[in-house]
């Protein structure tokens, strides 16, 4: 059986010091490192729409990448169609979920659309991803493209590179089309499978919020600091705590292209996922924890459709 990823110390989103997945029978009482992101939550950062927010959910794309004859096949009426490249090839049997997935080798493989979505507005992006091996750099689910740089992408981040600690998966949006462009990022350590197994990741952009979230298996999570000493610093003083949200997003509207696969930076493709994607959803809308979280559950059978999921009140 895959075993989760599991941090020493794990505080759930907007539950102030409660433990999720730690164990403080062991550990003793929890020292916490004053974060260097606000831990301050409101009900937005667990899912929640936002009072004023008037963006409609819907589905604007659905790729399944079950139909071999048509790879890049979209289930939505009228949604764009994916465009195989770079070696990028639609294998029977490869996938999470129906009858296939797409496979990428790493290095060129991928796959474009335009973009069926408004980035400048809320929106949900979700994908079922598993990688080749351990990966060692950076490597990219999704992204949306401008000219200079992606509007937002999601990447995993290798344990070598993630200052919070250990690997993970982080949401990251350019607040304008530029090479050298502002950016906030969302980094999610919750109790995950390892990267060679499969996971589903969801963005989530809240435009009322200004909020970034990042879900990996429907859920919220952040790795802390150790601050044995309780001087309210970061005992490393290289340790960034690890927060699936982020404030103060505001991105600038992608018009070139949908990716999977690869990202855009300095007007060049890469950090190209090596390893299989499977069932990518695009949403123009915020969707709800309980409906992300439906949509990581459902492994049969979903409809191509807004999960029909009451809010929690």
């Amino acid at each position: 059986m895959a075993r989760r990823r599991r941090f020493r110390l794990i505080r759930a989103a907007g539950l102030g010091g409660l433990l999720v997945g730690a164990l403080p029978g062991l550990l003793g009482a929890p020292a916490w490192a004053a974060p260097r992101t606000p831990t301050a939550v409101t009900t937005t950062a667990m899912g929640q729409a936002t009072a004023g927010d008037t963006v409609p959910k819907k589905v604007t794309a659905r790729w399944e990448f079950d139909r071999e004859a048509e790879a890049g096949a979209n289930s939505v009426p009228d949604g764009p169609a994916m465009t195989l490249g770079g070696g990028a090839k639609l294998v029977p049997g490869a996938g999470f979920l129906g009858e296939g997935g797409l496979l990428l080798d790493g290095e060129r493989g991928y796959a474009s659309s335009t973009v069926p979505l408004d980035t400048s507005t809320s929106f949900t992006v979700t994908a079922w991803v598993k990688a080749a091996s351990e990966p060692t750099r950076p490597m990219t689910v999704v992204s949306a493209a401008g000219n200079a740089t992606s509007g937002f992408r999601v990447d995993f981040i290798p344990s070598r590179a993630h200052v919070a600690g250990g690997e993970a998966w982080q949401a990251t949006m350019s607040r304008t089309d530029t090479a050298d462009s502002e950016t906030v990022s969302a980094t999610n350590a919750l109790d995950w499978y390892g990267a060679t197994e499969w996971n589903h990741l969801a963005v989530v952009y809240d435009a009322p919020a200004q909020q970034l979230r990042l879900y990996v298996n429907g859920q919220l999570g952040t790795a802390t600091c150790l601050d044995d000493d309780r001087d309210g610093a970061a005992d490393d003083p290289q340790c960034v705590p690890a927060v699936p949200w982020a404030d103060h997003a505001r991105p600038f509207t992608a018009q070139r292209s949908l990716q999977v696969g690869r990202a855009k930076s300095h007007g060049t493709f890469g950090d190209h996922w090596s390893g299989a994607i499977d069932d990518v959803w695009t949403f123009q809308g915020a969707l709800s924890h309980e409906q992300i979280n439906h949509l990581s559950c459902e492994a049969f059978g979903l409809p191509t459709e807004v999960p029909n999921i009451p809010e929690a009140g």
